[in-house]
């Protein structure tokens, strides 16, 4: 199993819509993903493995 420092260990998946994101969007930009649960719409996703 190949180790990439780039890729994040998981993805997020929208359980409730906020912004631009639709239920069920997964999220699995590492940029995206430390906006996303630094902000108060952390509680709008779950996280899953990548």
């Amino acid at each position: 199993m190949a180790d990439s420092n780039d890729a994040p260990a998981f993805a997020l998946v929208v359980i409730h819509p906020f912004g631009d994101y639709a239920k069920g969007a997964r999220i699995d930009d590492a940029e995206k993903i430390a906006e996303v649960m630094a902000s108060e719409n952390h509680h709008q996703v779950v996280k899953v493995a990548q």
